[in-house]
């Protein structure tokens, strides 16, 4: 008969704990990241379904804490679609994606589209935020959606 010694216990429930907490942050993914960004730094906020991010939302691709860069935009079943790339120190790249490559165009319309959904992205995050009480980062992400809507102006 095998011999339970209840340190292991402890072990056994730190683990599942981590475990459940590793899943439940990298839950919704994105499949196929932006181009040149380390997919194990990147976290999704935003529309999920199932364990896939769908919808609108906010990619961010961190270094720890610190986030490097960010998407602003629509996803669809995991794969970045139209939306804004917001890179410090070189402003931002707007469109349609394929294969996590932002999709070269002059397309004006397309353009403007590609700042609406950032905006609307960046609102929404705003309002999750508001509504979990995160008031600092709530304002963060207003300014975001202003600055992509006066990118439309």
């Amino acid at each position: 008969m095998l011999k339970f010694d209840p340190r292991l216990r402890s072990v056994m429930v730190v683990a599942a704990l981590m475990a459940t907490s590793v899943s439940t942050w990298a839950g919704c993914r994105v499949l196929t990241p932006p181009e040149g960004w380390a997919a194990s730094s990147m976290r999704w906020d935003g529309d999920c379904t199932d364990d896939t991010a769908h919808g609108l939302g906010v990619l961010k691709e961190q270094d720890g804490a610190a986030v490097k860069r960010m998407f602003f935009g629509r996803v669809s079943k995991g794969e970045l679609a139209l939306g804004v790339l917001d890179e410090p120190g070189q402003g931002f790249g707007a469109g349609a994606f394929r294969s996590g490559k932002l999709v070269e165009t002059n397309d004006r319309a397309l353009i403007l589209q590609s700042f609406e959904q950032a905006a609307k992205a960046a609102s929404e995050a705003a309002d999750r935020f508001e509504r979990a009480g995160n008031k600092a980062s709530a304002k963060f992400y207003r300014d975001k959606a202003k600055q992509m809507r006066e990118q439309m102006d």
